[in-house]
């Protein structure tokens, strides 16, 4: 029986070695190239959204010199308006984005600092898309009422401001759920991966502190 045992033992492979454990300075290089994937990836979303608009403010414009129709052009410049403040809000983005590039001294502070900037501008992209229904639900009703002059009445008012009320009570729903949408299928899942990127920062800096 025992030299049955040790048959056994010598034919079993010997148990591999346990992997050593990646250091402190391993695990911030490893979280910052895969911080640098991330960003990567946003950087192209922004870019490709910074083409659309350069291509919505070119047809804008072109609206505004060509259409035959007032509305149309002022339908044009509001337009024209929306692609000059969506190329700030994505120029401030990249500009965010390419101080990866150089992440100088600490780089959970970095990263916090990028988050967080990242953040902020996809709540000010969120909130002027959905500012821009009363906006141009006031435009419609505006054109609506100039349509009227000289046969105004009360009665008339009245139904064009409760048409413009209803309007923007049945947009605002599907706009709010479609924008939130897209900026997270866009931003928000990579600037959540970012952020899990902090908080394995936050494990390494309490195993330095351990």
């Amino acid at each position: 029986m025992e030299l049955d045992d040790l048959r056994r033992q010598w034919q079993q492979p010997a148990p591999a070695q346990a992997p050593a454990p990646l250091s402190a300075a391993d695990l911030t290089q490893l979280v910052a190239r895969q911080s640098g994937s991330i960003v990567g990836q946003l950087r192209r979303n922004a870019r490709l959204e910074m083409g659309v608009n350069y291509a919505l403010l070119a047809m804008s414009l072109a609206m505004c010199a060509l259409a035959p129709l007032l509305w149309l052009r002022l339908f044009g410049g509001l337009l024209a308006l929306v692609a000059v403040v969506c190329i700030y809000y994505l120029n401030r983005k990249l500009g965010l984005l390419r101080s990866m590039d150089d992440p100088a001294g600490n780089l959970r502070v970095h990263l916090l600092r990028i988050t967080g900037g990242l953040r902020a501008l996809i709540r000010f992209y969120y909130r002027f898309t959905l500012a821009m229904i009363p906006v141009t639900a006031l435009m419609i009703a505006a054109f609506a009422m100039l349509k009227m002059l000289g046969n105004f009445t009360p009665a008339k008012l009245t139904l064009i401001l409760g048409s413009l009320v209803v309007e923007m009570a049945v947009l605002y729903w599907p706009a709010s759920r479609a924008t939130t949408w897209y900026l997270q299928r866009l931003y928000g899942q990579h600037l959540d991966r970012l952020e899990g990127q902090l908080r394995e920062l936050d494990e390494v800096a309490r195993t330095e502190a351990q």
